[in-house]
C-alpha cells in the first residue's frame, strides 16, 4: 500500500494525481484556527478589526483576503485556513483584543487536499454524498469524503477547484480514496439512461 508522508513545508502543493483534466494534490500542514464568538455587533467590529477582515455572515460563505480564508461554519463559528507561520499572529492579535470569544488552533488537526481541474467535481461526485451544483464559488459546506467527515470548499477560480479538509488521521484514507476516484476513467453517468445488458 503507498504511504503518504508528511513534512512541514507548505512552499508547495505535493501532487498525488494527476490526468488530463484534474489534479488532486496535498497541501503540507495548513495552519487553521476554530473560533466562536458570541452575537453582539461591539463583539463582531471588535473581531473584524483585530482580523483586519470582515468575517462572513451568511452560512457557509467563505472570504479569501491576503491568503486567507475565513469560513462560516455555523452561527457564530468561522475556520480560518492559511499558512502556517500566520496562524501565530492571528492568535496574537485576537488575545489582544476585548473579543470574549474562544479561539482555538487546529493547526496539526486537519489536513488540505486540493481538486483542481475540469473533472473536480466529477471526482468528488465518486466520493462525497453531497449534491455540488448548488455550491456556489467561494462557498464552503461540511459533508464527509469516503465516509469522514470533511469541510469542502469551491475556491473562486477560473477552473474547477476544491479544498477539503478532513481530520489528519484520516488524511492517508482520503488521500488515498481521492487518488483512486482520479484513476477511475470512465466519467460517471449518473442520470443518463442504462444500456441494456449484453445479451
Amino acid at each position: 500500500m503507498n504511504r503518504l508522508s508528511w513534512t512541514d513545508s507548505l512552499a508547495a502543493p505535493r501532487s498525488l494525481a494527476t490526468r488530463s483534466d484534474l489534479s488532486v494534490a496535498i497541501i503540507e500542514d495548513p495552519g487553521v484556527l476554530d473560533l466562536q464568538f458570541p452575537d453582539g455587533e461591539y463583539i463582531w467590529r471588535t473581531a473584524n478589526a483585530a482580523l483586519d477582515v470582515e468575517l462572513p455572515r451568511d452560512p457557509w460563505q467563505t472570504v479569501w483576503i491576503d491568503g486567507m480564508r475565513y469560513v462560516w461554519t455555523g452561527p457564530g463559528r468561522w475556520r480560518v485556513i492559511g499558512p502556517r507561520h500566520r496562524i501565530g499572529d492571528l492568535i496574537d492579535r485576537l488575545r489582544h483584543a476585548d473579543h470574549r470569544g474562544a479561539v482555538t488552533e487546529l493547526t496539526g488537526a486537519l489536513s488540505c487536499f486540493r481538486i483542481a481541474g475540469s473533472g473536480a467535481a466529477e471526482l468528488l461526485m465518486r466520493v462525497c454524498p453531497l449534491a455540488l451544483g448548488p455550491i456556489n464559488r467561494d462557498e464552503a459546506r461540511g459533508t464527509s469524503i469516503s465516509g469522514v467527515p470533511a469541510l469542502i470548499v469551491r475556491e473562486a477560480s477560473s477552473v474547477g477547484s476544491w479544498l477539503i479538509l478532513p481530520a489528519r488521521s484520516y488524511a492517508e484514507y482520503v488521500g488515498l480514496s481521492l487518488v483512486e476516484a482520479a484513476r477511475t476513467p470512465e466519467r460517471l453517468r449518473l442520470f443518463e439512461p442504462a444500456s441494456p445488458p449484453p445479451v
